[in-house]
């Protein structure tokens, strides 16, 4: 393991380069892409069932600033959890003076062409006194940390072979990984919104007791932990769905003491049809006409020059991998074709 953090901020860089695509994928054998998208490893030889009640849990592969980290979380310092949420379908356009335009609704949000294509995740916040403290990646966490953070954000995320994107085939028939990512709420706002341009909305802290919070988060973490790199990833399959909506939601009912009526409720999950009425009808949804615009709250990191920065590169780096995609699948193609004239 490397002594110093990963840096990964091209789409091809090596985080997984150990990972090969498992036997029942259809892209079986082939290198797995990493993106940023990996399970975290509990570290220090912590094994599972993880406890609640624990002081801390020591993990690798957390992801901060386009790197790697072996991170230390107080579990006893999480004290509110949030849904977070954003819709990754085309938006819809219309015809402009200047040429096609977004159609944005009232609330700012754009009107999208599959208004059901929607990616949920949490987001763990921890007291200002007890932050996550990161470290070199298989590094000691003895001394003085390399970087601290305040929230985390637990995100299911499909990948595959480099050049194979999300779609709906293979996420139906289960032929990409799940990756069970922890990465700080900086990463997110950098990934889906800085490049993105996503509008992630998030909701009011979940009606969850202390107990039920750290409890959450440990089952977070222990999930992440046992997934690894070789759990097949399925939008929808009877008695096996494992998507960014079902999984996390079934966590949270093996920890949350529901009434009759909230249990009823509870067995609306499996699809991310409209995550927010599946919490309203848990009881954990404490005003569900109110959200919030992640952009707004890291508005100030979204415009500081070193983001900006980033990004450029971030952007021009994916550029030339697509360039060099393609002219792979040229050299293929006439390599093809040479062999069919002859």
């Amino acid at each position: 393991m490397a002594s110093s953090p990963i840096t990964n901020d091209t789409p091809a860089a090596t985080g997984n380069a150990t990972h090969c695509m498992p036997r029942w994928s259809r892209y079986r054998g082939e290198p797995l892409d990493d993106n940023g998208r990996c399970s975290i490893k509990l570290a220090g030889g912590q094994s599972t069932p993880l406890s609640p009640d624990a002081s801390t849990v020591t993990v690798d592969y957390l992801r901060h600033q386009g790197q790697y980290w072996r991170a230390v979380l107080p579990l006893g310092g999480v004290e509110r959890v949030y849904g977070q949420a954003f819709n990754f379908s085309k938006p819809k356009t219309r015809r402009g003076d200047h040429g096609p335009e977004i159609r944005y609704r009232k609330s700012g949000l754009p009107e999208r062409t599959v208004p059901i294509m929607n990616h949920v995740q949490s987001r763990f916040s921890f007291r200002d006194d007890q932050p996550v403290k990161l470290y070199p990646l298989g590094g000691e966490t003895s001394g003085p940390p390399a970087d601290e953070v305040y929230d985390v954000v637990y995100s299911i995320e499909a990948t595959g072979p480099p050049g194979v994107s999300y779609n709906l085939r293979d996420a139906i028939l289960g032929n990409l990984v799940c990756a069970h990512r922890f990465v700080s709420i900086q990463e997110v706002v950098f990934e889906r919104i800085a490049v993105e341009n996503q509008y992630v909305l998030e909701t009011p802290p979940l009606a969850l007791e202390p107990s039920e919070t750290r409890a959450l988060l440990a089952k977070s973490l222990e999930r992440s932990h046992l997934a690894g790199m070789d759990e097949p990833y399925y939008l929808f399959r009877c008695g096996a769905t494992n998507n960014c909506t079902s999984t996390p939601f079934r966590m949270l009912d093996e920890v949350v003491n529901y009434t009759p009526r909230e249990r009823l409720g509870a067995l609306l999950y499996r699809l991310p049809l409209n995550p927010r009425l599946y919490l309203r009808l848990r009881g954990l949804d404490p005003s569900p006409k109110q959200y919030s615009f992640l952009r707004e709250e890291f508005l100030d990191y979204l415009e500081d020059p070193a983001t900006q920065k980033r990004r450029r590169e971030h952007v021009r780096q994916a550029v030339q991998v697509r360039r060099s995609a393609s002219r792979g699948e040229c050299d293929e193609e006439q390599k093809r074709s040479q062999r069919g004239a002859s």
